[in-house]
């Protein structure tokens, strides 16, 4: 995502409740490409690392680290364009009984 002037705090760079906003709508891609269902969220856990300045590129890596029925469980990396790390993003879904 390009962070724009709308996502950012005061100081200029992105808001902390942007990124987990754009962490949790990733890892729940990632919940529907591994389950073919819709999702809600259950735990959603960050870990800020570096700040975002508004103009830079973010991108998330998400990735299925375990399927325990109805509960998947997601983590995923927030990298900024230079590779640096920005934030971590751990989860629990509950998947629902209808299919997307």
């Amino acid at each position: 995502m390009w962070v724009l002037d709308r996502h950012c705090n005061g100081m200029g760079f992105l808001h902390g409740g942007m990124i987990c906003a754009f962490s949790d709508s990733a890892l729940a891609w990632a919940v529907w490409s591994a389950t073919g269902k819709m999702s809600v969220t259950l735990k959603l856990t960050m870990e800020f690392m570096d700040i975002v300045r508004e103009g830079s590129w973010l991108e998330a890596h998400p990735h299925v680290t375990l399927i325990d029925g109805d509960h998947v469980h997601v983590t995923a990396r927030l990298v900024k364009e230079d590779g640096g790390i920005a934030a971590r993003a751990d989860a629990i879904f509950r998947t629902l009984r209808r299919k997307a």
